[in-house]
């Protein structure tokens, strides 16, 4: 069965980079993603499974007790958006952005994360 545009973001969030237990993350990564499918945020450049993950891992390392939430979720014609929060659970975010997602037939074909400026 295809993956709607929609489960693809939500479970990418939940699933993928607010799973800090790494067997599941990349069982995650595997259901998900392509398996050639590339993730690009400000850090840089991540290609396969295996980069995906390595990116993750680090971002989880960093930030061990963030959660993410979801703010608002927009998709059509194989790609989508959804704007996300993160920060401790149950506490007001610490920092939002939005991942733009590419499908390459039912799977993640590519994903853009966009994290907002800090407020002031």
């Amino acid at each position: 069965m295809a993956q709607t545009i929609e489960a693809l973001l939500r479970g990418n969030l939940h699933g993928v980079f607010g799973e800090h237990d790494a067997q599941k993350r990349r069982q995650n990564i595997a259901r998900l993603w392509a398996e050639d499918g590339v993730f690009i945020d400000e850090s840089g450049r991540y290609e396969g499974h295996s980069g995906v993950d390595g990116a993750v891992a680090s971002l989880v390392e960093k930030i061990p007790s963030f959660v993410f939430i979801e703010r608002a979720l927009q998709a059509f014609n194989g790609v989508g958006k959804i704007d996300w929060g993160s920060g401790p659970a149950g506490e007001e975010p610490v920092v939002t952005g939005s991942d733009v997602l590419v499908t390459k037939g039912d799977k993640i074909g590519a994903l853009y994360t966009f994290v907002d400026p800090p407020k002031k």
